[in-house]
């Protein structure tokens, strides 16, 4: 039997055009959700970018002492601050001004030497070419409404040689159909009992409003790999390595009910890009 360890907070998902969404509204998505969403964080993230993701990610990056980094998409200003507290000189950009709030008021409470901007990533012109050695998004890129433009800056802003490591829902498997397991009884809450997960509608590009229910929610976008694989090769972008993190056992054994399922199918994607030297 699964450890009795309660349900998890119920979410809910609706599917609409990608055409109706704007960085506005994306703006005004994160701010309302922005109170629930800083809720979740320890300094170290959610438990997903504690557990799962971030390892990945600094493994990635290996080494940042005196590297300047973007962190794009940074929201609160979690992930800044460990990249400070490694050594690197950061600046941070996000287009809500609640999230940023937050991280300022974070910043000014203990100063770790970084910057914060708001911004769309897909316009990133208070900053010059090659200004950065390196840049991180993390969990982000899949809500940039103008994603193909975000990476021509992305990669527009990294010096020759510098690198782009960022993380997204994994496309191939956050499919604009509800993600859920087959279930057998199809009632169970018990993980042992899911079958198989529902994979459909792979190639709708659509965006997705999600959130928990009873909250406002929060628009992303799906796009298939292709799409992304793409952008970065359009921006100058060359793919170095791709990785599909999962938790380590001590996680499931932590929180078995949240992370047994993600030692089945990924729920993340983390991609390593370097920008062309010419």
């Amino acid at each position: 039997m699964s450890p009795g360890d309660g349900i998890e907070e119920r979410w809910t998902t609706r599917v609409t055009p990608v055409g109706g969404v704007t960085v506005e509204t994306s703006r005004r998505g994160w701010d309302r959700i922005s109170e629930w969403w800083t809720s979740r964080y320890s300094p170290r993230g959610d438990v997903n970018r504690e557990w799962v993701i971030d390892p990945a990610l600094f493994r990635l990056l290996g080494d940042v002492r005196g590297l300047r980094i973007l962190d794009a998409g940074c929201g609160a200003g979690y992930l800044s601050r460990l990249l400070a507290g490694r050594g690197a000189s950061v600046v941070g950009v996000d287009l809500s001004p609640r999230l940023l709030e937050v991280a300022r008021r974070e910043e000014a409470r203990d100063s770790l030497g970084i910057e914060y901007h708001e911004a769309d990533l897909a316009r990133l012109s208070r900053f010059g070419d090659a200004t950065f050695d390196a840049a991180v998004s993390n969990v982000a890129m899949q809500d940039v409404v103008a994603y193909r433009e975000a990476f021509q800056e992305l990669g527009r802003v990294l010096r020759p040689g510098g690198r782009l490591v960022f993380s997204i829902t994994h496309p191939c498997f956050d499919r604009p159909v509800p993600a859920r397991w087959i279930r057998e009884p199809p009632d169970s809450e018990r993980i042992e009992e899911w079958q198989g997960l529902l994979v459909d509608r792979y190639y709708d590009r659509v965006a997705i409003w999600w959130g928990p229910v009873g909250k406002p929610a929060a628009v992303g976008f799906h796009r298939t790999l292709e799409d992304y694989v793409a952008a970065l090769h359009d921006a100058s972008l060359v793919v170095l390595r791709m990785e599909e993190p999962v938790p380590t056992q001590e996680a499931v054994k932590r929180m078995y009910r949240h992370f047994a399922d993600f030692r089945r199918a990924p729920n993340f994607l983390l991609i390593e890009a370097r920008r062309l030297l010419s």
